[in-house]
Order: structure tokens, then C-alpha cells, then sequence
């Protein structure tokens, strides 16, 4: 089990830390430096988020005070963690034996609607970003937007797509609207990804991707990245660790096994399914796998192959 390396697409803890209410010595969150390393964790993606309703101060400052515990972090921790900056630095971090954290962005809100911000972003280290968050902002309308009609991409959200192929940044769809998502696959001449979203048609929740979604991630040579909130995982509500198995089962048979990984959601969601407790518990999630006879190969394109195809081709 130990030759399975984890690359895990989405967490929420670096904002906790920024508000001070997790550090990742505590095991009591669901990541932490120990849990990390139970788990096989040998990249992890730190997303930072920030509440759009939120103006005290601008989102891009906020931002920017959240990296600024990013890299407190990496120094603090820098015998554990080494950053993700290009695809070679994959190899770089595995060979240090160090864990490798890749800086993401939840929501393009960020960017205060100007493109510059972008680029800023880009030379801070950042390498991912959601372009909504549940509502509209500057970029396209969000997947939770009731007030407003669906109108996809907005003219600035073309040039965000635009210049973040060019940069060499991956575009993640959780999150966005309907025909938001359509426009993205439309405009992004590179793989896309969505970061942390399950199937629509196992768990009915607007969160999640429908069939003709999911083809078109794989069509695009994308990733979905399983996400393990229980509410997105099982029209109950409640799950099971089965209930992740049973989504990687659904997308597989649909679209193929090279284009699943893992999209946990740690810290950033109030619960987790029967059986998952943090990041160690990704040994678990492969031990359901080979109950059901699933070759080591596509354990590991779902632990890491995957992702790492996507690296290759973006970064």
C-alpha cells in the first residue's frame, strides 16, 4: 500500500490556518503533518478561499494576507513541504522525500475583475485556480446562483481562460454554472480539471457533474477530482466510504479510469463519510479498491497518474 503516492486536489486548511483556528501539528483537523504522512500523501493542493461577501477588504488583498500563510508555512515546515512550481519540481519533491504543495485558488474573486491580478498571482507561486465560487463574480455566474439568469463566461472570464493557458495555470469548474462550465470547455485550449465534484447521477446535487459533463472533461483530456462531502456522494445525505468507491466505479465505467483522482475537500467541509477521518484514511479508500480486484495500475492513475498527465501537459 505504501507504493500508492496520493496526490490530493483540494483542501481548505490554509485558510483555517490563515484565521488561525487550525495548524497542521493539531491532528484533531483533517490534515496535518501527521495524517499527511499516514496517507501516502505525496502532493497535496492548498487552496486558498476567501468569502466574496467578505469587504473589509478587497478579495486580492485578502488573498494575498492567506499566500502570505502559505509561505509562512513552507518555511516554517520546509525539512516537510517543498512548493510545486513546474512538472519538474514534481520529481524534485519526490526525490527530497518531501510532501509537495501546489498553491490553488478558490474562487476569481480574487482578481477584483483586473487581469493583472492574474499574472501577480501567477509569479506569487499560484498554479490552479477555481474560477467561482458557488455565485457569480467578475469571471462567469456560479453553480449556486438563483437571483440571476445563467450567462456563462462574462468577456473579462474569456481573457482570464485565455491567459491562464498561456501563463501555464490550471482552470478548475467546480463550482460554476451550468453554461458557465460549456464555455470553459469551449475557450480553454489546455486539460481542465474539476478540482473537488462527484456524479450527478449517483448523488443528485447541483454540485455535481452530469454525464454529458464528465465526457466532456475526459473529452478535453481533464480530471475530476472525487470529492468526499457526504451530501455530494449519496442523495441521503449520509455516506460511506463505499459511497466514494461507488462514484470512482460510475465515472470509470462512463468516461474511462484516466481521468478520476482525488479531490478530498478536507477542512472545508463540517463532515466527512463512515470510515474517513482525514488524510490517512486515502489508505483505506485503496483497500476498498482492491477488494474489488482493481489492478495496481489504475489505483495508481487514480492515487497520482492522472494528475500527474495533467502537470505534464499545463504546468
Amino acid at each position: 500500500m505504501s507504493n500508492y503516492k496520493i496526490i490530493d486536489g483540494h483542501c481548505d486548511t490554509l485558510t483555517l490556518m490563515a484565521d488561525n483556528i487550525v495548524d497542521l501539528s493539531n491532528t484533531y483537523n483533517h490534515i496535518s503533518i501527521e495524517k499527511l504522512k499516514k496517507g501516502n500523501v505525496s502532493i497535496q493542493f492548498f487552496a486558498v478561499w476567501l468569502d466574496p461577501k467578505d469587504r473589509f477588504i478587497s478579495c486580492f488583498e485578502n488573498g494575498l494576507r492567506i499566500i502570505d500563510c502559505y509561505y509562512e508555512m513552507l518555511d516554517r515546515y520546509d525539512n516537510i513541504f517543498s512548493p510545486i512550481f513546474t512538472f519538474k519540481d514534481v520529481f524534485t519533491s519526490l526525490k527530497n522525500e518531501k510532501i509537495g504543495c501546489i498553491l490553488a485558488i478558490e474562487g476569481g474573486d480574487i482578481l477584483d475583475g483586473n487581469l493583472e491580478n492574474l499574472n501577480k498571482l501567477y509569479k506569487l507561486g499560484v498554479r490552479v485556480m477555481t474560477l467561482t465560487w458557488n455565485y457569480a463574480n467578475e469571471i462567469s455566474s456560479g453553480i449556486l446562483d438563483t437571483s440571476s439568469k445563467d450567462n456563462g463566461l462574462t468577456t473579462f472570464g474569456k481573457k482570464v481562460i485565455q491567459n491562464m493557458n498561456d501563463l501555464g495555470m490550471i482552470i478548475d469548474v467546480s463550482h460554476i454554472s451550468y453554461k458557465g462550465f460549456w464555455d470553459v470547455c469551449e475557450f480553454s485550449n489546455k486539460p481542465i480539471i474539476a478540482s473537488h465534484s462527484n456524479a450527478r447521477t449517483i448523488c443528485n446535487n447541483i454540485r455535481n457533474l452530469d454525464d454529458k459533463q464528465l465526457k466532456s472533461i475526459a473529452e478535453k483530456e481533464g480530471i475530476v477530482g472525487i470529492n468526499f462531502y457526504p451530501p455530494f456522494l449519496s442523495d441521503s445525505g449520509n455516506a460511506h466510504i463505499t459511497d466514494i468507491v461507488r462514484h470512482i466505479e460510475y465515472i470509470a465505467a462512463l468516461i474511462g479510469i484516466d481521468y478520476i483522482g482525488f479531490g478530498s475537500d478536507f477542512d472545508g467541509v463540517d463532515r466527512l463519510p463512515n470510515g474517513v477521518y482525514g488524510s490517512e484514511s486515502f489508505l483505506q479508500i485503496i483497500e476498498e479498491l482492491l477488494k474489488l480486484n482493481y489492478k495496481e495500475e489504475y489505483i495508481s492513475k487514480i492515487c497520482n497518474g492522472n494528475m500527474l498527465r495533467i502537470f505534464k501537459s499545463v504546468l
